[in-house]
């Protein structure tokens, strides 16, 4: 990478860490990461969305997402979520995991999503 772009990111981040900025953050993590955006419906009448970006997961988180799901699902997706997430919101989304708990469940069912996870899948008889 070369100096200038390494002084741009790191310019980016310091920025977005300053002002909490999304924007700014996809700046700094440009090309390599998706905005993951959630509704929790607190009551009835009242929904929350949270925004949140995070790095493609790679084989090894997924795997072991997969190797201790069938041990607790919600251990295994709060793990999965914070494996990628970018550092910066880390904390933010703890905070937002300790009020809405089941959050991590729908976060990660998105980042599978972007492994290539189908609601549905045809296969063809030949």
């Amino acid at each position: 990478m070369n100096e200038a772009r390494e002084q741009e990111l790191i310019r980016a981040g310091k920025e977005a860490e300053q002002t909490g900025d999304v924007e700014s953050l996809k700046r700094k993590y440009s090309g390599t990461d998706d905005t993951v955006t959630t509704t929790v419906q607190v009551d009835d009448d009242t929904e929350e969305e949270f925004s949140y970006l995070f790095r493609k997961p790679k084989p090894a988180s997924y795997d072991r997402y997969v190797k201790t799901i069938s041990n607790s699902v919600t251990k295994a997706s709060k793990s999965f979520v914070f494996d990628n997430i970018i550092d910066e919101q880390r904390d933010e989304l703890k905070k937002t995991v300790e009020e809405y708990p089941a959050i991590t469940i729908s976060l990660a069912d998105k980042l599978l999503r972007m492994l290539g996870l189908a609601d549905t899948t045809s296969v063809k008889k030949l």
